[in-house]
């Protein structure tokens, strides 16, 4: 399993109406979350800024690069930004800090 923290900044011409249209469709597809994928967090905010939590069966990078074209498939012009990062808990971090 892996855990992967998605920051990403929508383009100045989507709206939150197109977020919410672009969604229902890949959901309609049964694309949405991602076969293999676990939503633990999906959130906007304010601005266009949001962040998506994510859990993968996997820890393919291939995967974070499936997930991106998924959402630029139907909507090529969503993103100004779309970063991916892989995380772990603050206790894995510090256990292999400290060695343990």
């Amino acid at each position: 399993m892996a855990i992967s923290i998605t920051f990403w900044k929508l383009a100045q011409n989507v709206s939150p109406e197109d977020v919410a249209k672009v969604t229902a469709n890949l959901m309609e597809k049964g694309l949405f979350p991602p076969k293999g994928t676990q939503i633990l967090g999906f959130y906007i905010c304010p601005g266009g800024k949001g962040v998506t939590i994510t859990e993968s069966k996997s820890a393919e990078s291939a995967d974070a690069i499936r997930n991106w074209l998924m959402w630029i498939k139907e909507k090529k012009d969503m993103f100004e930004c779309y970063e991916v990062h892989p995380a772990v808990t603050a206790e894995e971090a510090i256990a292999m800090v400290l060695g343990k």
